[in-house]
């Protein structure tokens, strides 16, 4: 077992990289290839980001397809110089393990990347899209968002795209939608169901946060569940810190079980003030780590929370 692997589950670097045509290893964002390398092994989440804005015509699907290209042009410059892996299939996480590398997990952050054509959904896995969460905070053609007006849950072409990712092995991301969605997913799938960036209702009531009820359902489906760094979904206190966050990931292992939660930092999708005090990038990430450990979590149990249950869960779902 490797003591020291920590695993991200969402960040936007790649959207903000594209929209202000910078390098995503420019030491400017939270997440950054460059700062990466000091934190090895480590795998990181890599979020498509498709704002509701974009979900007009064909454009969301054009849009996701030059971010995409934006990653492969700097991944294939780098390849053979540098310490990162791609992942495709579950053998590639024992590389990263095995040989301390960076590991790069492409996602879909709004199924309006489709651009309302469920054969897009091939497509984007063929170019190694693994992970895809069915909404932003609105409604679109597969389901509603946490903010939706009108909570309808999943419609037609959702029920069908839970089935073609499930036949296509890619995991559903079921943060940012609705309560009625959220459960429809679940009468559907036949695989795991994740939640890449999303915190405790219990400990900070909001939309966007999970009720006790569905965190049991993800765990229930050998899911788990990566808490958010983002101040709002913590607390509704003015200050917010790293204890914040152990507070949802003790919550979450109390309720479910260790082995069900881990981290989905939302790194470079919120703005400087909307971070906890001490996490601003990815080379603060092993403070949660010592948090854990000063409040009595075991050497199994930090080590699944820092990266583990991400493990298990792409070994359980990966070709």
């Amino acid at each position: 077992m490797c003591k020291n692997i920590i695993v991200d589950g969402h960040c936007d670097t790649l959207q903000r990289a594209f929209d202000e045509n910078l390098s995503i290893f420019n030491t400017k964002f939270d997440f950054n290839m460059t700062n990466a390398e000091f934190v090895k092994p480590y795998i990181q989440f890599l979020a498509s980001f498709i704002n509701t804005k974009y979900d007009i015509g064909n454009t969301a699907y054009i849009r996701v397809n030059a971010m995409l290209d934006k990653f492969y042009e700097e991944y294939n410059e780098c390849n053979n110089s540098t310490d990162i892996v791609l992942i495709d299939k579950k053998e590639d996480l024992e590389k990263i393990i095995n040989e301390e590398r960076i590991g790069i997990l492409l996602t879909i952050e709004n199924g309006a990347a489709l651009s309302g054509n469920l054969l897009n959904l091939k497509n984007l896995y063929d170019r190694k899209i693994r992970v895809m969460s069915l909404t932003w905070n609105d409604d679109n053609f597969l389901a509603c968002g946490a903010f939706t007006k009108n909570d309808t849950g999943l419609t037609k072409n959702g029920r069908e795209c839970i089935k073609l990712t499930n036949e296509l092995g890619m995991i559903v991301d079921v943060s940012h939608i609705s309560r009625k969605s959220f459960f429809d997913v679940f009468n559907i799938t036949k695989k795991t169901v994740i939640a890449t960036h999303s915190c405790v209702n219990k400990l900070c009531e909001n939309r966007r946060n999970l009720t006790d009820e569905q965190i049991k359902l993800i765990a229930k489906y050998r899911g788990m569940i990566g808490v958010c760094f983002y101040k709002g979904f913590l607390s509704n206190n003015k200050c917010v810190t790293i204890d914040n966050v152990v507070d949802h990931i003790e919550y979450i292992s109390n309720l479910v079980g260790s082995e069900f939660v881990g981290i989905g930092s939302d790194f470079d999708g919120m703005e400087k003030g909307d971070k906890p005090c001490g996490l601003d990038s990815i080379l603060c990430m092993k403070k949660i780590k010592e948090k854990l450990e000063q409040r009595g979590f075991n050497e199994k149990e930090v080590y699944n929370i820092m990266g583990g249950n991400y493990i298990r869960v792409l070994k359980e779902n990966l070709v």
